[in-house]
């Protein structure tokens, strides 16, 4: 069995490598929480890999052009969530490390290090199956890959049982100040 770690948010920055469950429920906090992410990143030489909705990424892009310089900035790239988690018709994830060539298209450098930030989001229960699934290949990727891979979920959408399995596949679980 894997060794848990459990979290406060405000830990973020201190967070190096694993498979982060971080359950929200404020969408500013959230948005906050992305932008700290990013900047512990940079601090770190690290690029970040954001997988979010067109409905909070464009909160997310306005927060990091108020704090980020114009080269800063260009060590982000975003993916919508959908065209990433159902670019097969249904539900599954995609591999971020064999995607890095076409995100960074010039720019790549094979051993440049990145960590990923997913808000994931599905269409409806009979997906859970596949999401957890997916959850179980993901931290599979990370260990292998020695990545931070926060993977974000809406507190509203997320059942005990459900949130308690997810929570199986992720060696550190985070969570908002109470």
């Amino acid at each position: 069995m894997k060794q848990i770690e459990v979290h406060e948010v405000s830990d973020l920055r201190s967070l190096t490598k694993g498979h982060v469950a971080y359950f929200f429920t404020d969408q500013e906090q959230y948005v906050s929480n992305v932008v700290d992410y990013v900047i512990a990143g940079l601090r770190q030489n690290e690029c970040t890999i954001i997988v979010e909705s067109d409905r909070m990424a464009p909160m997310i892009v306005l927060k990091l052009a108020q704090k980020l310089t114009a080269s800063e900035l260009d060590q982000v790239r975003f993916l919508n969530n959908y065209e990433f988690y159902y670019a097969h018709g249904d539900f599954r994830i995609n591999s971020i490390p064999d995607l890095l060539p076409t995100l960074f298209k010039g720019e790549f450098d094979p051993d440049m290090c990145y960590r990923t930030w997913a808000h994931i989001e599905w269409r409806d229960e009979s997906e859970v199956s596949k999401l957890l699934h997916s959850e179980e290949q993901a931290d599979v990727i990370v260990a292998e890959e020695n990545l931070l891979s926060v993977c974000a979920y809406d507190s509203r959408r997320v059942s005990g049982d459900f949130r308690d399995r997810l929570l199986a596949s992720h060696s550190i679980h985070l969570h908002d100040k109470a």
